[in-house]
């Protein structure tokens, strides 16, 4: 039995198992989509990520960071922005979830779901009634999750650029009510 989950803000202190986690879920996302030198060159980064966690994770007055944890453990990570980067998105006043990551030892727990509203509630407080999900249009498992959880497959997709090939992004938006 898996024992019960806590969701809080990232502290300094989560840098290490933050950014582990994050190459990890994203090796495991994605090990059907790219090749493995993908994989090596993002793990070759993954000290220079820890060094600037708190940049990027604490600092950022536009950010948005939280971890899931089981028994002081981070199993799952949530990241976003308030306005998002995206110009297309940025333009139309998106908030953008930017990363939800779930270890697959740990999915299918409602792990993923608690962050997904988490994130809802923090855009809410600051007014915001719009946000944007992206991932890789062959990623399965996370489109089918932003589907039940309500979001609209929009128009609008791009290339995900890796080692010069592009892949296909494709976004899912979501209105709240205020």
């Amino acid at each position: 039995m898996k024992s019960k989950y806590t969701i809080r803000k990232v502290k300094i202190e989560d840098a290490e198992q933050y950014v582990r986690l994050n190459i990890f879920v994203w090796r495991n996302a994605y090990k059907n989509i790219f090749p493995e030198s993908v994989f090596i060159e993002r793990e070759k980064k993954i000290e220079r990520n820890i060094q600037n966690f708190s940049k990027y994770q604490l600092e950022n007055p536009n950010g948005i960071s939280y971890i899931a944890e089981i028994d002081g453990k981070i199993v799952g990570i949530m990241s976003g922005l308030y306005l998002s980067e995206n110009t297309h998105f940025n333009e139309l006043g998106f908030a953008d979830l930017k990363a939800l990551y779930v270890h697959p030892d740990f999915q299918h727990l409602g792990i993923g779901k608690a962050l997904f509203d988490v994130f809802v509630e923090e855009i809410k407080k600051k007014g915001i009634t719009k946000f944007v999900i992206g991932c890789l249009k062959e990623n399965k498992l996370a489109r089918k999750a932003y589907e039940k959880w309500g979001g609209t497959l929009d128009k609008y997709t791009q290339s995900f650029i890796q080692e010069g090939k592009g892949y296909p992004e494709v976004f899912y938006t979501y209105g709240l009510n205020k």
